[in-house]
């Protein structure tokens, strides 16, 4: 029985690209970079292309950036305190997140969030999506020195919830990280993404969506598939 349901944050419930493209224009013109002969564009487009090299650590991110651009070195730390402090409050919701959350919620199981990433960023972010009523857990790597897709971030989840992994569904965006992470560590894992996204390097996902609200029915069918097996292993009265 699915008894909990844990989602990642960014591009699953946080639609971490619009939050993202409106935050950099606004900081681009904070720190007048214009006047550092910096394009926008470009500045926009380096960020993103930084971030999808692997540097999803902004402490990390931003003193590549200012080299790339040839600004003043101490410029990296101003940046990051500007990220660290505005993007947060800035978060945008995946569509669907809320009301995903709240129909969960009344159907009766508990509901978590599972990220990669800095407690102080994260839980703002949480907070400034609306989406903080309805959690029963949320954990992130940079509070406890884990990352997934290691297991043990997915245990101390299920753990903190008193429940046995196999008993909890994770969602997530991140083939790796999310659903490989998860069903290594024994959990179900549903991939949030279009299909033809999914790596062919690994095996298929065991179940995909496309839209948050898909979930609902999906955790009402694995529940009603366990039920229904379990009542034929159930010995019969004579």
């Amino acid at each position: 029985m699915i008894r909990a349901v844990l989602f990642d944050l960014d591009e699953t419930l946080i639609d971490k690209t619009a939050t993202v493209l409106t935050f950099l224009p606004l900081q681009y013109q904070r720190f007048r970079l214009g006047e550092h002969g910096v394009d926008e564009q470009r500045y926009i487009a380096e960020f993103l292309q930084l971030e999808k090299a692997g540097l999803v650590r902004k402490r990390d991110l931003y003193p590549r950036l200012v080299e790339t651009f040839g600004l003043p070195g101490d410029l990296a730390a101003a940046l990051f305190h500007d990220f660290e402090t505005v993007y947060p409050g800035m978060a945008v919701p995946i569509s669907g997140a809320r009301q995903t959350i709240s129909a969960l919620k009344q159907y009766g199981v508990l509901v978590g969030v599972v990220s990669n990433g800095e407690g102080n960023v994260q839980r703002p972010k949480i907070a400034a999506a609306g989406l903080n009523e309805g959690l029963d857990l949320v954990v992130i790597s940079g509070d406890i020195g884990l990352r997934k897709p290691a297991r043990e971030i997915f245990e101390l989840a299920a753990g903190r919830l008193h429940l046995p992994v196999d008993s909890c569904l994770f969602v997530g965006d991140n083939p790796e990280a999310d659903i490989v992470g998860a069903e290594n560590a024994g959990m179900h894992a549903v991939y949030f993404g279009p299909k033809n996204a999914w790596p062919a390097s690994l095996p298929s996902p065991r179940y995909q969506i496309e839209l948050l609200p898909q979930l609902i029915a999906l955790v009402r069918d694995l529940n009603a598939l366990t039920e229904g097996l379990m009542a034929t292993k159930r010995p019969r009265l004579r």
